[in-house]
């Protein structure tokens, strides 16, 4: 499904990202997997991911906060692939504190990693697919950008920044070929699903008609929807990937 094509996919150590290198390896792209520090254990599982599905996957280093770093990274990208037609902005923390207690730093942080990282690596690559006149930009938002909990004003304002943003990147990109959209997760089964409390994975649960959290590979799969030309006629829209929790409550 993605057979000669290019794709970047940042925070591609754990979680979300890991999973969406695997199933684009297993539909033969050639991935830049990205992480904030190098590790051995995980190029040994790229490489691994690689040779069992017979495709390149690099890996790349960087702070999604340095933009120095940032532009030094895509030029190495651009100088060996030449090319970037799929960009998956997954790199995100999460920040859970309650709004009284939230510091202007803690705000500053999470829209710095979770919004503007997105932003600024967007308009790098979208360059490159401005060239090409073609691309697919996936940005990872959540279901915490568009329902708001307790403990997540500074969470939720950095991802529902990245859905309105999404919807001003197609209306100015579509004329170039660039599709963007977002994927946004509910409660998937990551360390932060398995840190929660009983109680609290307990009412999840209770409010998802599914009953059950979701696996990162399911998150995986749907951005591969929207990196593909299955979804060539799709931009500016936000695909929730959370059991149907979102309409359940």
């Amino acid at each position: 499904m993605l057979k000669q094509k290019v794709a970047v996919i940042t925070g591609a150590n754990r979680g979300i990202g890991l999973a969406t290198v695997e199933v684009f390896a297993n539909n033969r792209a050639t991935i830049w997997a990205c992480a904030r520090s190098q590790s051995d254990e995980f190029e040994k599982k790229l490489q691994e991911i690689a040779n069992s599905n017979s495709t390149i996957i690099k890996p790349l280093y960087f702070d999604v906060t340095d933009q120095q770093a940032m532009k030094e990274a895509f030029r190495q990208i651009g100088k060996e692939s030449k090319r970037i037609d799929i960009l998956v902005n997954n790199a995100g923390m999460s920040v859970e504190c309650l709004f009284n207690m939230t510091s202007m730093d803690m705000m500053r942080k999470a829209m710095e990693v979770n919004f503007l990282s997105q932003i600024n690596m967007a308009q790098i690559v979208s360059r490159y697919m401005i060239k090409n006149k073609s691309g697919s930009i996936v940005n990872v938002a959540s279901v915490a950008g568009m329902e708001a909990e307790e403990g997540g004003i500074a969470y939720g304002s950095s991802k529902a920044s990245v859905l309105f943003a999404t919807k001003t990147m197609s209306l100015e990109l579509g004329k170039y070929g660039i599709r963007a959209n977002c994927v946004s997760p509910g409660f998937i089964e990551t360390d932060m699903w398995k840190n929660r409390k009983d109680d609290v994975r307990a009412k999840v649960l209770n409010e998802t008609p599914l009953h059950r959290p979701g696996s990162s590979k399911e998150v995986a799969q749907t951005i591969l929807f929207l990196a593909s030309d299955m979804s060539s006629f799709i931009t500016g829209q936000n695909i929730v990937v959370d059991g149907g929790r979102n309409k359940g409550r």
